[in-house]
């Protein structure tokens, strides 16, 4: 049985904690998704990611920083990457702290979508 410290199975948020942004990105290179807080995590929840065309992706922990998520391809106009909805302590990924949440592209394609998320020490 794995025992998450902090957290109990059933825990969740206030809806006043979590946070939603927009995403769009067309810069290769560093596209900032969520910009540092002083002394806080972002802590990914869910995520929604289209491609206007073929793009390589990944996430990061801060500008050309620390990878988060591996290289992703989208091959093609419309293809997209979801991830669903996570419980606090479950999050997909978090970045360090005081670090903003980077949406690195290989190439200048346009990269929409949103983002649900919450801040945490």
């Amino acid at each position: 049985m794995t025992m998450l410290v902090g957290f109990s199975q059933t825990q969740s948020l206030p809806e006043s904690s979590v946070l939603r942004a927009a995403i769009s990105g067309a810069t290769s290179g560093n596209n900032t998704l969520v910009a540092a807080v002083s002394g806080k995590k972002i802590k990914v929840l869910g995520l929604v990611l289209y491609a206007a065309g073929a793009v390589d992706v990944r996430l990061e922990s801060g500008a050309s920083g620390t990878a988060l998520t591996g290289v992703m391809s989208l091959n093609a106009a419309g293809e997209h990457i979801i991830l669903p909805m996570a419980r606090p302590g479950m999050h997909w990924i978090e970045t360090a702290a005081a670090t903003l949440l980077n949406l690195e592209l290989g190439a200048g394609v346009q990269v929409s979508g949103m983002i649900v998320y919450y801040e945490e020490k």
